[in-house]
């Protein structure tokens, strides 16, 4: 059985995560966490002879090994003690030699809170009044964890006498400490960076991003950019110290058997992470199959000049961008976003009827009612079953036709993420060839004031000069040498376009 473990661990990754020891009866026995799988597993196999009494019984109850991939040991310190606190593996209390454990203890009595490293029985622990996160394994990781804590939000960890001492400490210029004790933060921001300590300390680390994003969008909307900037930053710290990734942990078991795949590590977990989302989008939206195919519609254009429609499709959660496409509006030249969408829509489904294309799994729309029942009423005539729905960026409200209550997705869901994802992405879309029209046009429109330049020789001076300064700049022989343009008119065109612009 040894060597056969020996074996498979060859294939673990080399990066940080969590394992799992499994028994005959497919129980997890034991739980921990490595900086490096593979070396930290083998280390069980390769070190029999010089293992303790308890862990070699151990090494021989496995039957099983399975494990979870993260981006960081901060990560893995993090899972490891939410996974022990779940499972509540039998070798992870009779390794423990001694009986006192280390956590990270919140101190809820304190106006400004402190975070403490803090070892403790399970029995005293409970009695303590604070904010207690554990018991975790490895007792220097759990210190940097705290200090890690620390370096990203500010907050104190002296003790009440000093703190009451009110000077500015060494830990403030070690960017430790945001200085209470000297007013310079106040209590309502304060406790906002201890609610996020503990978002973080209970694995809930993309829904802090979320939120951070959420928070970054408000101020930058309200014209507080050094507000807005500040959460940036934050989101960067957090990014790049606790490489926080869209990662689900909400395992209802854990892979069967030992999964190892000839991809990387990144990959499996953009893979899972897309699989999740899509499987909850059909969850929550009540589909009949997973949405593997979903189009995405928007609309832009300026008081219903130069109107553009587009079209992203998103195939098992990742954009397709060949078969992105872009719509002028032709029948509509006033102000409806309805009658826009409208007739993009048509147009789009007409032709896969006629081409007798596949049709998508599901159609999403960037709006609210309006939008959504203009595009339902499309479907209709053409006699289209698509599951149809819209989100609204105002408050991330997701419509569904024949419901009057908007459906509400949690702000860190997967599901979530990947509607907003695949909507601002038609959003880009529509934008980026409005705004390609509107150069294009204005380009146009300052040939206009030359007499006798008319549409065809519009379309040709655009053709072998860009934009105007190019034509400014051109010479009089290289305008004249353009088909159909000649010598007299070339010299017209010079002129006026030194002269007025």
């Amino acid at each position: 059985m040894i060597n056969e473990f020996k074996a498979k661990i060859k294939e673990l990754p080399e990066n940080s995560g969590v394992y799992f020891f499994k028994n005959k009866d497919d129980q997890i026995i034991y739980i921990g966490k490595a900086n490096s799988l593979k070396n930290r597993v083998a280390f069980y196999f390769n070190q029999t002879s010089n293992l303790s009494p308890k862990i070699s019984k151990m090494v021989n109850e496995i039957r099983n090994i399975e494990f979870i991939s993260t981006t960081s040991e901060v990560e893995a310190i993090i899972l490891e003690r939410k996974m022990i606190k779940q499972y509540h593996p039998y070798y992870n209390s009779q390794l423990k030699d001694d009986k006192s454990f280390p956590y990270i203890k919140i101190t809820r009595q304190d106006i400004f809170p402190r975070i403490l490293f803090y070892r403790k029985t399970k029995q005293e622990i409970k009695d303590l009044k604070a904010i207690n996160y554990g018991p975790f394994v490895d007792a220097e990781a759990t210190r940097e964890v705290i200090k890690i804590l620390r370096k990203i939000f500010r907050v104190r960890g002296c003790s009440n006498r000093k703190f009451k001492q009110a000077k500015i400490c060494l830990d403030y210029h070690l960017n430790l400490c945001s200085a209470p004790c000297v007013g310079l933060i106040g209590v309502n921001e304060y406790q906002k960076k201890i609610k996020e300590i503990c978002m973080i300390l209970e694995g809930k680390q993309r829904k802090l991003l979320s939120l951070l994003y959420q928070e970054m969008k408000k101020e930058s909307q309200r014209l507080n950019f050094e507000k807005a900037a500040k959460v940036r930053d934050k989101i960067k710290v957090l990014e790049e110290i606790l490489k926080i990734t869209k990662q689900d942990y909400l395992f209802k078991q854990f892979p069967e058997g030992y999964r190892i795949k000839n991809i990387k590590e990144e990959e499996k977990k953009e893979i899972r992470d897309r699989e999740i989302a899509l499987l909850e989008l059909k969850e929550r939206l009540n589909l009949n199959q997973i949405p593997e195919r979903i189009e995405a519609f928007d609309i832009s254009n300026i008081q219903g000049k130069l109107a553009v429609g587009s079209l992203v499709v998103f195939e098992k959660g990742r954009p397709n961008k060949k078969d992105y496409r872009r719509f002028r509006v032709k029948k509509v030249n006033y102000a409806d976003d309805y009658a826009m969408l409208q007739e993009v829509t048509a147009r789009r489904y007409k032709r896969l009827i006629q081409e007798k294309e596949k049709l998508p799994d599901l159609i999403l729309i960037d709006g609210g009612k309006g939008q959504l029942n203009a595009v339902n009423e499309v479907l209709k005539r053409l006699n289209l079953s698509v599951p149809l729905f819209s989100i609204a960026k105002r408050e991330e409200e997701i419509y569904q036709v024949g419901n009057n209550q908007p459906i509400i997705l949690s702000s860190d869901s997967p599901s979530l993420f990947l509607m907003q994802r695949i909507r601002d992405e038609a959003h880009r879309f529509a934008l980026a060839y409005h705004r390609r029209i509107r150069n294009k046009e204005i380009r146009r429109s300052k040939l206009d004031i030359i007499p006798g330049i008319g549409e065809k020789r519009k379309r040709l001076l655009l053709k072998y000069f860009p934009d105007i300064e190019k034509i400014k700049s051109a010479s009089l022989e290289e305008i004249s040498k353009i088909p159909g343009i000649g010598e007299k008119t070339a010299q017209k065109i010079k002129t006026i376009l030194e002269v007025r612009i």
